[in-house]
């Protein structure tokens, strides 16, 4: 539990970064540039984060479970997955930009957009530094250059605004800052490791992450179609403005999805080592962490849906009105999103990786059937609830799949609120010795 805090707090401590300066610097930007400038740009981000997804390679998960098993080639498996990412990178790059080119030819900004965008893929390789970091329960290697940076640079992105900066402009300085996020934290990386001098590749481990992480890599595929679809599709099927007023609502939706992202990651190493050496305990953790995702997620929703007329105009501004209503249907697929954080990470580590691309599938034809249905004539509101019907949809897939027949047990079981509570003592506890032993 103490590697556990440690590990999810500075994981948390960069999402929070993001939660409350980022949001702000984010919403300002909004304002200044409007909804169809600043729906463009987000068409750009949306379109290369589905190219892009590809050039992930799987490599998020099936990084931690090579670092765990081969700990004397740690060096070996950075440079080969960089390298792997960096190849299939530069090809998504030159998709999305053929993409634009023949779909978008007529509107040059589309272009720009989608251009800075891909070269973001590229660099985002580097990410596989992240996953090391964390296996060594250091990942505050990674968190305080990133922090740093990000922080250095909403005051940056502050001035272009008062400058009253173009897009063109907060394109370039959203590059220049993943340049030197990614340049500072490979300069540790290499110092910290200072015997190793070449770099090298190893193919036959490149040959051997495709070949089994391949159900991997059309899992994020699918899943990054199913968070990014409906962009595209308010794009074709309503205006830039329309996406630009759902974009800033579900900005705020998915900036909660950072705390189930940030426990899975911080329970993966361990969970994967409970599981070999105390079945019980591991399927326990697996249930109490289930339960207590569902009425953190309720709590949120039901939160954020009660502040969301006041707390949108609040930061966009009057253009930005409807995105208030989106808000309050959108922030409900934050449940199934911190549901299925447990599901896909307790189905990775039993080994049943076809399962998560089989429902995230299933989502998908869900997602884009009521997106066609319902943009037309609800505009951004109908994607909102594409989008809840599509996770719930996804959900429930992961629990008729489960080979073991364990997740809807625990489905049952938590929404009991004694097991709840119980729970939350339990979690109070070890909380409290993490405090103790880290001040003392």
């Amino acid at each position: 539990m103490h590697k556990l805090f440690e590990n999810s707090g500075w994981l948390l401590l960069d999402k929070l970064s993001k939660l409350f300066p980022g949001i702000i610097v984010l919403a300002l930007i909004a304002r200044h540039l409007g909804p169809q400038e600043f729906g463009i740009w987000n068409y750009g981000l949306a379109l290369t984060l589905i190219v892009g997804s590809l050039a992930m390679m799987g490599t998020d998960k099936m990084a931690v479970k090579e670092f765990i098993h081969q700990e004397q080639r740690e060096d070996v498996i950075v440079n080969t997955l960089v390298g792997m990412r960096l190849v299939a990178g530069l090809v998504c790059m030159l998709i999305s930009m053929a993409f634009v080119l023949l779909t978008k030819r007529n509107n040059p900004l589309y272009f720009y957009c989608t251009l800075f965008s891909s070269m973001n893929v590229v660099l985002q390789s580097f990410d596989v530094l992240d996953y090391f970091y964390q296996v060594k329960h250091t990942v505050k290697q990674v968190i305080l250059p990133k922090v740093t940076v990000f922080l250095l640079f909403c005051l940056i992105k502050l001035a272009v605004i008062f400058l009253d900066g173009t897009l063109l402009a907060f394109l370039w300085v959203s590059l220049l800052e993943l340049v030197v996020t990614y340049a500072v934290i490979m300069i540790r990386y290499r110092r910290s490791l200072p015997a190793i001098r070449k770099l090298r590749i190893d193919l036959v481990l490149a040959g051997t992450l495709l070949t089994e992480g391949w159900p991997l890599i059309f899992s994020n595929l699918v899943v990054v179609l199913l968070v990014k679809v409906d962009l595209v599709l308010l794009d074709v099927l309503a205006s830039p403005a329309q996406v630009g007023e759902y974009v800033s609502a579900a900005k705020i939706s998915e900036l909660w999805y950072a705390l189930p992202t940030v426990i899975s990651v911080a329970m993966l190493p361990g969970l994967m080592t409970k599981q070999n050496s105390d079945r019980k305990a591991y399927v326990e953790m697996v249930e109490k962490w289930l339960r207590l995702s569902f009425w953190t997620s309720v709590a949120i929703a039901a939160g954020v849906m009660c502040t969301a007329p006041v707390a949108v105009p609040f930061l966009y501004g009057s253009r930005y009105a409807a995105a208030s209503h989106i808000l309050m249907i959108h922030i409900w697929a934050s449940v199934p999103v911190f549901l299925n954080a447990v599901f896909v990470q307790y189905m990775f580590i039993e080994g049943q990786y076809k399962m998560y691309l089989y429902s995230n599938v299933a989502g998908l034809i869900v997602n884009v059937v009521v997106n066609l249905a319902l943009i037309p004539v609800m505009g951004g509101v109908g994607a909102a609830i594409a989008t809840v019907v599509a996770y719930a949809t996804v959900s429930g897939i992961l629990m008729l799949l489960d080979k073991t027949g364990q997740l809807p047990v625990f489905t049952r079981r938590m929404f009991s609120p004694v097991l709840v509570l119980d729970d939350l003592r339990q979690l109070s506890g070890s909380f409290r010795l993490f405090t103790g032993q880290f001040f003392t």
